[in-house]
């Protein structure tokens, strides 16, 4: 992710790279510097959907650019081992999960708008991930196992029944999770935001 995120966001990417971002905050909510980790984790997902999901000027995303580079494009950038890496990302799938389980080292997920369930690999720390937690996040194969991307987006559990509504109501209408997610993190943002206000009260409070 580090390496094509450097390629694809300096020299005659740059511009590009700028208007993604700019697309990004605008649909999944303004941070700013002093929003502390909110900021950081916000940055991080702005550059998986950049590099795993937005199309580029001319089509395909990024990851899907080089692994379907022509010989001799992208050869003195990445190495096979690197492009062969881009078709995890490409191929994986960013939702809305229902955490259903936890044991040591694996995670049970339900994901709410395509209806799917996964066994996830976690070998980092899961405290926080209790039963019943809602929250955004990105699965890929690892060539092993199905594992999570780097970041994480968690819902208030008091905001709980009406993210529900929101994801079986994506589900229904048959739209993209893609727009359901951008919805959260606008909600989430502004929850953030103005804390001293009740998570049900914010996440009830933008049309649909």
């Amino acid at each position: 992710m580090e390496r094509l995120a450097t390629v694809f966001a300096e020299g005659e990417h740059k511009l590009e790279a700028m208007r993604a971002r700019e697309e990004f905050f605008e649909r999944a909510g303004k941070v700013f510097d002093d929003d502390g980790d909110l900021f950081e984790s916000r940055m991080s997902s702005f550059l998986e959907w950049y590099i795993a999901e937005r199309p580029f000027h001319d089509g395909a995303p990024p990851a899907l650019r080089v692994v379907l580079a022509l010989p001799g494009q992208f050869t003195d950038q990445f190495t096979d081992e690197e492009r062969h890496a881009a078709v995890h990302l490409y191929t994986s799938h960013r939702s809305l999960f229902e955490l259903a389980s936890a044991s040591e080292g694996r995670l049970e997920l339900n994901d709410l708008v395509g209806g799917a369930r996964f066994s996830v690999t976690e070998r980092r720390r899961t405290i926080g991930f209790d039963p019943g937690a809602l929250f955004e996040a990105r699965l890929l194969w690892d060539g092993e196992s199905v594992v999570f991307g780097k970041t994480f987006l968690f819902h208030p559990p008091d905001a709980r029944e009406r993210v529900l509504e929101l994801a079986d109501r994506t589900s229904e209408q048959g739209k993209p999770a893609t727009d359901l997610l951008f919805q959260l993190s606008r909600l989430h943002v502004r929850w953030h935001r103005f804390g001293h206000l009740a998570a049900l009260k914010i996440y009830g409070g933008e049309p649909t």
